[in-house]
């Protein structure tokens, strides 16, 4: 099984370059301390989008079934990982006002999908 989660958030005015910096010099190491069975496949930024209130910066993560869904959880309570400090640290650039821009999505890849035709009567 594949799932890509897509986490969608707004930067703080003025905190883009800031964060950009931050994701220069930290997103290898993200990526190196993804739980098993997940993948950090990068934050990306919008070049043109039809979502208007999605949020203008995306990060993808790559699940290979349901459960490091759950072991991401219990790596972001553990205050001593690498991952959950590298989040943490990434998150001081969030802007959090309930009015910011943001989405979450969770797609399973369509060949492991269970999609059926209904009937139509």
């Amino acid at each position: 099984m594949r799932f890509i989660q897509e986490q969608g958030f707004t930067i703080k005015l003025g905190q883009e370059e800031a964060f950009q910096g931050w994701l220069v010099a930290n997103e290898a190491a993200l990526a190196a301390a993804a739980p098993a069975g997940t993948k950090y496949l990068g934050t990306f930024t919008a070049v043109f989008s039809s979502g208007k209130r999605s949020g203008l910066y995306k990060m993808y993560m790559e699940h290979d079934s349901y459960g490091p869904l759950d072991a991401l959880a219990a790596s972001m309570k553990d205050e001593a990982s690498d991952f959950s400090r590298l989040m943490r640290e990434s998150f001081r650039f969030g802007d959090y006002d309930l009015a910011a821009p943001w989405s979450s999505g969770l797609y399973k890849a369509v060949v492991d999908a269970s999609i059926f035709n209904p009937e139509v009567a």
